[in-house]
């Protein structure tokens, strides 16, 4: 930049404008732009930018092949540019699911070789500066959440024991410290008996999950921050109904409903913490094998669309969908989906700058 410009100044055009890949090559220009942009004050500024560009991560088989893409999404246009990705290091042995994406960073979550015997693991991925750090889990955690603290831009990771049932212990990871620690669940519902979903949503700063006995139907909720668990009651429409998913709607909490034999999907939303659920739109599919994935940043679907092909074997592409108009475009990606890996968003993000490639024990 030029030297008529004053170092402040500059500093918080970079920080506002410059996407990861600009930055990454700026750290080359002087010491002092590199001590800048590693900073910790310069990364967490940069990560709670809005207008950071926001990727779709697809994982798919073509001839037997694993593939990654990231399809970049803005908010007044349909997803574009698709590019490879290279994934981690294999620190895991198996990928059994994308768990959820908060602050640029991907958790992946499967099976790890350990050296006496094989483990679960979460990897923290950040695609747009290709660093990763693995993290062992607890064995008799399973249920799974992740999200960045939006006050301290620290990492966490929580678990909670038993299964797929909550009970009264959890357990909380910290990437700045390293280590697990024992936390309170602090709810009043019937704990013992109560299910939580696999699949989580992280959104301003609250993880979310699904959790059920039955019926009704009720959402559990992390603040990353106060790192206290909490309850959101769903309308009986909502409550009672046995095809249930959450997702992120322009960042706000989003209820998918799939009723009338699941070709009709009608999507709520939470417009603000703690406001009622409101009835936002319905889609219509033509099967039932359909379904809504992701929301891109100007609010259309991103559809996962299933067909058969000759020795039976499903197809899957991807096209986004305007419920309004009914129009369709087709994404371009299309392959052997693995149902267990699923798709995410995540923005561009410096976190996981400063750390090497590792495993945490």
């Amino acid at each position: 930049m030029s030297d008529n410009i004053p170092f402040e100044l500059q500093v918080g055009i970079i920080k506002r404008v410059l996407p990861v890949k600009s930055l990454i090559r700026f750290r080359s220009v002087s010491k002092q732009w590199k001590s800048l942009i590693d900073s910790p004050e310069f990364i967490a500024d940069h990560t709670v930018n809005p207008a950071q560009p926001q990727h779709l991560l697809v994982k798919y088989i073509v001839d037997s092949k694993e593939k990654h893409v990231s399809i970049s999404d803005n908010d007044d246009s349909l997803p574009h540019h698709n590019s490879s990705l290279i994934v981690p290091p294999t620190i895991i042995d198996t990928i059994f699911s994308i768990l959820d994406c908060s602050h640029g960073l991907v958790c992946l979550y499967g099976d790890f070789r350990g050296p006496v015997s094989r483990s679960k693991m979460t990897v923290l991925w950040n695609p747009s500066i290709r660093k990763s750090v693995g993290i062992v889990i607890p064995n008799e955690f399973v249920v799974l959440g992740f999200g960045v603290c939006p006050k301290t831009s620290d990492p966490k990771i929580v678990a909670i024991k038993n299964g797929n049932r909550i009970d009264s212990k959890a357990v909380v990871f910290t990437l700045s410290s390293g280590a697990w620690r024992s936390i309170t669940t602090n709810l009043h519902l019937p704990l013992n008996s109560m299910h939580l979903s696999r699949k989580p949503v992280v959104i301003d700063g609250v993880i979310h999950w699904i959790a059920f006995d039955n019926l009704p139907r009720w959402i559990i909720s992390f603040d990353l921050t106060s790192e206290e668990f909490g309850e959101v009651e769903l309308p009986d429409s909502l409550a009672h109904a046995a095809n249930l998913s959450i997702s992120n709607f322009k960042g706000s909490l989003s209820v998918l409903i799939y009723k009338e034999a699941a070709v009709v999907c009608d999507v709520w939303t939470m417009i603000k913490t703690g406001d009622p659920m409101t009835r936002f739109t319905t889609a219509s599919f033509k099967r039932e094998s359909d379904r809504i994935i992701r929301f891109m940043k100007n609010g259309q679907m991103i559809r996962e669309h299933i067909c058969m092909r000759p020795r039976n074997f499903p197809v899957t592409t991807l096209e986004v969908y305007d419920s309004y108009s009914e129009h369709r475009n087709y994404l371009r990606v299309s392959g052997f989906f693995d149902p267990h890996i699923m798709k995410t968003s995540y923005t561009e993000s410096l976190l996981l700058l400063n750390h090497s490639v590792s495993v945490i024990l």
